[in-house]
């Protein structure tokens, strides 16, 4: 099956009915809020903070409003235990498993100790929001700078604790302060909501870097009556040793410690102590654990998360694609400001619904989750024993193109969306897919590989016309798509197109919907679709 125009239309006009922007509610987190959810996690048994994050489960049709502290961390050398010698081979993708793993469950300890809010893991970034106590910047940005300090150093002993020097890493985090808008993140069974905004954004600018350590936002800065560095320093001064743990005292109410890391030390260990005794955690780190692979049989549309665990993973050659809503967060910040939420929540629904439908129906393809604006999806063709390279470029590019088209029809039919582009970048690679961290309801979807890596770094260095191939893919690619896309990245490369390109002999895909103006575009820039860097893409979950 390949993109229709009218069954897009009809799909888009289908979402549209299901949360239309007049029955979207819009609320704000604040104390009365707070006193309520407690109030109904009580009746169910269950500890607000602790059993439950202070915002979860949302329905669909309701928006959060919400002043928080943004933490973002980058696990530094992830991208080291990707490879062997240079390579991806079976060992070194059962390694980045128990890297994540280990990783994944250690800051889940930390969340919950500090009754933080999580929000996402992605491949080596953890993002988490802490919205308590209502009403008081100072003392949340406090208590996330607290939180930020545990959790770099919990992260760091699991490493040494855990696995040797296999699994160690250094951490860097960004911290950021503002408001931001809480919605479901469409997930089904995964009830943590998305946070969209600025604040988000930037603690994950702030997260990328070579250099450890603690990065806060000038926003954060003033709170904290700290000087500020300008937009050019930020990313370039972490907060000195002594500093941290002064703020982290104070956030612990310990402000007479002044900048004792005993305080911090205790907590630490206490969550080191709680991995330890956990012998599933102890297991799967070793460097006898057992992680079994399989290949699923094409389309990958089929494959159930919910089956997944260590034992249980696929890993075979696929293209990973990420599509990211270019502007999109500017648009969520004057949706903030002019009092647009519903909007923006209708439409956000309408545009991540289609985004998946076209991903499964029309292309056979799996999402994995959408990160903020962003869909992450796996892409492909081939039999139980093996996959076609060559056909899985092809499909990667018509997936690229049929997301495109849809995102145009979307902004065709919705309100407010007429600067938006979406750019597009795939890679093709051998890649794990499994589900790890802590058992149950929190463990996290993972698919974790250089071609996962290099496709959303692609794609990161795309504006909201751009489509891009990373060099594997490339190689792998027929005649017609290398010529096209080995010149760079190709502009405007919607279904009509992209069918002629990998269908020469067929006839003419369904009429092709507007291309989006240049004069019109929000992000500008350019980059080579081989000019793949492996770091953080400032992508918020």
């Amino acid at each position: 099956m390949a993109w229709d125009l009218n069954r897009s239309r009809t799909r888009i006009a289908r979402f549209m009915s299901t949360v239309p922007q007049s029955a979207v509610d819009v609320r704000t987190f604040d104390q009365a809020y707070l006193s309520q959810r407690t109030r109904d996690t009580q009746a169910r048994g269950k500890r607000l903070g602790l059993d439950e994050a202070p915002i979860f489960a949302l329905p669909r049709d309701r928006a959060i409003v919400v002043d928080g502290v943004h933490v973002y961390a980058q696990l530094l050398d992830y991208h080291d235990q990707i490879q062997e010698q240079g390579h991806e081979t079976e060992a070194s993708h059962k390694r980045v498993l128990q890297f994540l793993h280990l990783h994944y469950s250690a800051t889940d300890r930390v969340v919950e100790e500090f009754e933080a809010q999580r929000v996402d893991y992605h491949g080596p970034r953890l993002h988490a929001v802490l919205v308590t106590p209502t009403g008081d910047e100072r003392q949340r940005v406090l208590r996330a700078v607290a939180f930020a300090v545990a959790l770099k150093e919990t992260i760091e002993a699991a490493g040494r604790n855990f696995g040797g020097a296999r699994l160690r890493t250094r951490v860097r985090i960004g911290i950021d302060t503002g408001r931001a808008v809480a919605v479901s993140s469409g997930r089904g069974a995964d009830l943590e909501p998305l946070f969209l905004g600025s604040p988000a954004n930037y603690a994950a600018k702030l997260a990328e870097g070579d250099r450890p350590g603690i990065y806060l936002s000038d926003r954060a800065r003033t709170v904290l009556s700290e000087p500020t560095l300008g937009w050019a320093m930020e990313r370039s001064v972490a907060l000195a040793a002594d500093r941290q743990y002064g703020f982290a005292n104070a956030g612990y109410g310990q402000a007479q410690s002044g900048f004792d890391p005993a305080p911090t030390q205790a907590r630490v260990l206490a969550a080191v102590r709680a991995l330890q005794s956990d012998l599933d955690l102890a297991t799967l780190t070793s460097p006898e654990a057992t992680f079994r692979f399989h290949r699923h049989e094409p389309p990958l549309k089929t494959i159930g998360f919910g089956e997944l665990m260590p034992s249980r993973s696929i890993r075979m050659g696929l293209a990973s694609v990420f599509a990211d809503l270019s502007g999109f967060t500017a648009y969520v910040d004057a949706c903030i400001q002019g009092g647009r939420v519903a909007e923006m929540t209708a439409n956000l629904h309408v545009i991540r619904g289609e985004l998946a439908a076209c991903a499964r129906d029309d292309f056979g393809a799996r999402k994995v989750r959408f990160i903020g604006d962003c869909l992450h999806g796996l892409v492909a063709v081939g039999t139980r024993l093996a996959t076609e390279s060559t056909a899985t470029v092809d499909a990667a590019v018509m997936l690229a193109g049929g997301l495109r088209s849809s995102f145009d029809l979307c902004r065709g039919m919705l309100p407010g969306l007429g600067t938006m582009g979406i750019a597009i970048g795939s890679e093709y690679g051998e890649t794990p897919i499994s589900r790890i961290g802590i058992r149950g309801d929190r463990s996290v979807r993972c698919a974790s590989s250089k071609a996962v890596s290099s496709s959303e770094a692609i794609q990161s260095d795309l504006n909201g016309r751009q489509t891009a191939l990373g060099p594997v893919a490339l190689a792998n690619a027929s005649p017609a798509v290398r010529r096209l896309f080995g010149r760079g990245p190709a502009e405007d490369l919607d279904h009509e197109r992209a069918a002629r390109l990998v269908w020469p002999e067929r006839s003419a895909a369904p009429a092709r919907v507007a291309a989006l103006p240049a004069s019109v575009l929000i992000s500008q820039g350019a980059a080579a679709a081989e000019a793949v860097r492996e770091r953080g893409s400032g992508r918020h979950a």
